[in-house]
């Protein structure tokens, strides 16, 4: 596992679980503040920052989620409104422009957008990808023994380019396996009832059939760390940005907005790192993703969680966009200089 690191440290203290009871206690012994107070006018009077995401039990929900249940979003002077939508439709919505704010936004998917034209910038990243192949059998120790298996994969997006490629990277050859194309939810029951004899997983499908029962299964890293670092010049692949229309960029209020959001996402992460176990009680019981599988997650894969300004990420989208994806059909042609600059933001919190 990567060792985890911030590359910011929140000013002020955490919200945490201690700090909520006595605020709840010290609420109690002075009785409810009275309409019209000066809290409710504060609170009325807060922006509001309305983002759309991807509905339950997606990921892009997590740090929203810990947000608004710890209050961050008041703490850094706005108020947070949270959208979910099914993928589909949340990307439709976000492509046309009709919702120009997404906390859901796939640097490898939301470029066939750009490619399109949509005048849409990514801001900072929130979540790495990453992905293992998962045995089903004995027999399969290592990679080489998936050569001639049954392997089940989810084809149809811009992931699988990713993961075809660490297998390639790793000496697999993708045209020597029996790849079964499956949507994600049918890969997960496939697997579970061994009609494959393995599958690609990204880490929080890894994490949930471990979380079931470790011992039946067999994790096999790819690699990533180290073969990325080679092609991109960059540690971490994006998996979910925050992405905006250029437009709404322009304003000012919305610049400072998006600032105080990332300000929270900090906070949040930082939450997550300092208390796992908690973290993972408030997200499951607002996502239904289970608390178990939250739990590992939080705590032995942390660094899933980097945001960090996209431009930080320039070398790993440009190795998606103009090389990767093209080359697995999944853009129809690299976006050129100009469309990665633009795409690329050079947003400093």
């Amino acid at each position: 596992m990567r060792p985890f690191t911030w590359r910011y440290v929140p000013k002020g203290f955490l919200v945490g679980k201690g700090f909520l009871v006595g605020m709840m206690v010290l609420a109690a012994g002075c009785g409810p503040a009275p309409s019209g107070s000066a809290l409710d006018h504060k609170n009325e009077t807060l922006p509001e920052l309305s983002i759309t995401v991807f509905a339950a039990p997606s990921q892009s929900l997590w740090l929203p989620t810990l947000i608004q249940a710890l209050k961050l979003d008041e703490k850094q002077g706005f108020k947070l409104k949270v959208t979910p939508k099914p993928g589909p439709v949340a990307y439709a919505d976000f492509a046309s422009g009709a919702d120009p704010v997404c906390y859901c936004a796939a640097p490898a998917a939301v470029a066939r957008f750009v490619e399109q034209g949509a005048d849409i910038t990514l801001l900072w990243n929130v979540f790495d990808l990453d992905f293992f192949v998962v045995a089903n059998r004995d027999d399969i120790k290592d990679l080489r023994d998936i050569v001639g298996k049954r392997v089940g994969a989810d084809t149809s997006t811009g992931s699988w380019a990713v993961a075809a490629w660490l297998l390639q990277q790793n000496g697999i050859d993708i045209g020597a396996l029996h790849v079964q194309s499956l949507t994600s939810p049918a890969l997960m029951a496939s697997f579970s009832v061994k009609r494959v004899d393995a599958a690609v997983f990204g880490l929080i499908e890894t994490a949930s059939l471990t979380a079931i029962g470790a011992e039946h299964y067999r994790v096999i890293s790819l690699n990533r760390d180290k073969i990325w670092q080679k092609y991109a010049s960059t540690n971490g692949i994006p998996s979910i940005a925050f992405g905006v229309w250029r437009s709404w960029l322009k304003d000012p209020a919305h610049l400072e907005l998006a600032r105080k959001l990332y300000r929270a996402n900090i906070e949040a992460a930082a939450y997550i790192h300092d208390q796992p176990q908690q973290a993972a009680e408030i997200v499951s019981a607002a996502t239904s993703m289970p608390e178990k599988a939250l739990l590992d997650l939080f705590t032995n894969h942390a660094s899933m969680i980097d945001i960090r300004p996209i431009a930080q990420y320039r070398g790993s989208v440009q190795l998606l966009t103009q090389h990767l994806l093209p080359a697995a059909h999944q853009l129809e042609r690299p976006l050129t200089d100009s469309e990665l600059n633009a795409y690329v933001s050079d947003f400093q919190p």
